[in-house]
């Protein structure tokens, strides 16, 4: 394994090298990123003393005549946080050499690619979640004529330092019908197709388990003017798993999404059910392991800190919800828009669990080894799992001062999201309102002072919440304090306060945080890792060349 010392090292060498290599014909990018934290005994919050934690990523990539392009990745993660210990070590991760030309783009080697919206398959990277299920091996893309692009893709997925050993396969296309039977059409039409497939070998002594689990998807967009229309169904024959509960019934998942926009105002209806759509290249694979599809949320995505506190995680066994979105700014110079208008934005969403009545062949659901359950298909179940109200307005009073106001009503379930720590392990129904005030005042150009007052009213959980924030921005220079404070916890009252620092310079980006950290859940789109309680410093540098 590679220590610190040898990464920075191997870092600046490899940077100087490739420097010196680099002709008319050659070029070279990449871009580095280090995190490191300490952790301090806090017992008030539930914090451990451990030893300090770094994550470090280097990409490099050479591009010759802008048709080959050979990249890699060097990680060195050091005392990695309990939910991410499999990281430990260093090394290359990923590494490709990838050739583009003729309407051909071959790929060799570790790749990241999307089917559609991810319903069937998606493979990404996202440090902050802990998640990396790249594929290994080969990937091509080709364009036989315009308006029809075809993808097709063979490998083992990514498993922190090693690759799982289910084989994923898939192939997708995308239909651009303008492109030669509706040239002179105002109405955009484009259709899609994905078939993936994974082969995994059946080791139970217990059950006959379907090593080859192939999956299907077709998608549509219509557009036509101010309206859009998006669409996209998939069916997955039956792979038992953990997950599911060892049952044999088949999956299959719709999201519908229809949109009105023109200037100033703009509206979103959402739809989506998923039934049995856990596909994983291992079937015995955790967590964020090993998903080969991506099944994203239907609610809105929080970047207030007390807004996040209740996270909606997705349920790939089950769910059906809603989503509606508009947006309206008020003209300048009206009566309710002021001189310089109002924006107003109202955002609801929920989610229930299936609507489930005993399978063919026992009198029972969920039992292990049959169908499991049957559900119909336009009908909600019986229990709520997520809702949330949001309701936001933007005012420029004047050229100085801005504010932004937000009230949010939100409901969840934790008996079926168990999202949440509780005091005596066990889940309930959290019924929250936030109330929040956003300020922004502007000294001079790139110059601004921002505050941020939070609060979250429960009688559940662990009670209210309050939250104060500052922030100065000058130019390339940024500082902020914030606290945190749970003062309706039923036994203790605990402050969460911190202190942020940096710079911003060009394509240097550095960040220092002193300060304490509640457990939790940190979720993005609906899929979540486990935080648990720090008191510490942390750092984080980006450079990108």
């Amino acid at each position: 394994m590679i220590k610190m010392k040898q990464f920075n090292i191997l870092v600046f060498s490899l940077i100087i090298i490739f420097n010196a290599l680099s002709q008319d014909n050659f070029s070279i990018y990449g871009d580095i990123q280090i995190n490191g934290q300490t952790f301090e005994e806090d017992a008030s919050i539930g914090a451990e003393k451990r030893d300090p934690s770094s994550q470090n990523y280097l990409n490099l990539t050479l591009n010759f005549k802008d048709y080959l392009r050979i990249g890699s990745r060097f990680e060195l993660h050091s005392n990695p946080i309990p939910d991410l210990k499999n990281y430990e070590g260093g090394g290359i991760s990923n590494k490709f050499i990838q050739f583009q030309k003729w309407n051909l783009d071959i790929t060799l080697g570790n790749f990241y690619d999307q089917f559609g919206s991810g319903i069937l398959f998606r493979s990404y990277f996202d440090p902050n979640l802990g998640i990396d299920n790249s594929m290994y091996g080969a990937r091509i893309k080709y364009r036989p004529i315009s308006g029809i692009d075809l993808i097709a893709i063979i490998g083992k997925q990514r498993n922190y330092w090693e690759y799982g050993d289910g084989l994923v396969r898939g192939f997708d296309t995308q239909v651009y019908l303008n492109d030669y039977l509706f040239k002179k059409s105002k109405t955009t039409v484009s259709l899609g197709g994905s078939f993936v497939t994974k082969f995994e070998e059946d080791n139970s002594i217990k059950y006959i388990l379907p090593e080859n689990v192939g999956a299907w998807s077709s998608r549509i967009n219509i557009g036509r003017g101010r309206w859009n229309f998006d669409g996209e169904y998939a069916h997955k024959i039956n792979d038992p798993s953990p997950d599911n509960g060892l049952i044999y019934k088949n999956g299959n998942s719709l999201i519908l999404s229809g949109s009105y926009s023109k200037k100033g105002l703009g509206i979103v209806l959402s739809g989506k059910r998923v039934d049995n759509m856990s596909f994983r290249s291992d079937r015995n694979a955790e967590l964020t392991q090993l998903n080969i599809n991506f099944l994203t949320s239907l609610n809105k995505q929080q970047s207030y800190s007390l807004a996040a506190l209740y996270p909606y995680v997705t349920q790939p066994n089950g769910e059906t919800g809603l989503q509606f979105d508009f947006f309206y700014k008020i003209p300048k110079n009206s009566s309710l828009g002021g001189k310089y208008g109002t924006e107003i934005n109202v955002n609801f969403s929920n989610c229930y669990t299936l609507h489930k009545t005993n399978p063919i062949d026992t009198n029972s659901i969920g039992i292990s080894g049959t169908y499991g359950y049957e559900s119909s298909f336009f009908k909600f179940g019986d229990e709520k799992i997520f809702q949330e109200l949001n309701i936001s307005l933007k005012k420029k009073i004047n050229k100085k001062l801005k504010l932004n106001t937000t009230y949010i009503n939100v409901f969840n379930n934790d008996k079926i999201l168990k999202s949440q720590l509780t005091i005596d392990g066990s889940e309930e129904k959290i019924f929250a309102n936030i109330f929040i005030l956003e300020t922004e005042y502007k000294l001079k150009s790139r110059h601004t002072i921002k505050t941020e007052i939070q609060h979250l009213q429960t009688k559940q959980h662990f009670g209210n919440w309050g939250m104060g924030m500052i922030e100065f921005n000058l130019g390339s220079f940024f500082f902020s304090a914030q606290d945190l404070f749970n003062y309706g916890h039923p036994n203790s009252a605990n402050h969460y306060y911190s202190v942020t620092t940096g710079l911003v310079k060009d394509s240097h980006r550095i960040e220092l945080r002193y300060g304490k950290v509640r457990a939790g859940l940190f979720c993005v789109g609906g899929v979540c890792r486990e935080v648990p309680a720090s008191n510490g410093f942390s750092i984080n540098f980006t450079y990108s060349f």
